[in-house]
């Protein structure tokens, strides 16, 4: 028999005039997976995309798939929206980033926003 384990919330932030956030750590071994986003209430209209690092220091798009990870939240409009991801994805991934845009075109945010992360044990 399983239990249910409560995903933990992680609060990343995309710095002002950035695309891509500081980094969750999922683990070194990868025992813990991305399940979802709690987006902040103000968002400049983008997609998002991930950043995935073995290391912590070297990051590259996230691929899944046929092509790179993509969540669009309200036709792009994430402000103020619970998304649901495909934890599969980011399995074995030590460490994630979130990217506004894709990875071959970064959408700057035009303020400061703050991420929550929900992140599960597997």
């Amino acid at each position: 028999m399983s239990r249910f384990v409560r995903p933990v919330a992680q609060t990343v932030q995309i710095a002002n005039g950035e695309s891509l956030s500081s980094a969750v750590a999922l683990g070194a071994e990868g025992e813990r997976q991305l399940c979802a986003l709690q987006m902040p209430a103000a968002w400049t209209a983008a997609s998002i995309t991930f950043a995935v690092s073995a290391d912590g220091t070297t990051y590259v798009p996230l691929y899944f798939g046929t092509g790179e990870y993509t969540v669009e939240a309200a036709g792009g409009a994430a402000a103020s929206c619970g998304v649901s991801l495909e934890p599969r994805a980011f399995a074995g991934w030590p460490y994630v980033k979130v990217r506004s845009g894709t990875s071959g075109t970064a959408v700057n945010q035009e303020a400061a926003r703050t991420i929550a992360c929900l992140v599960r044990g597997v």
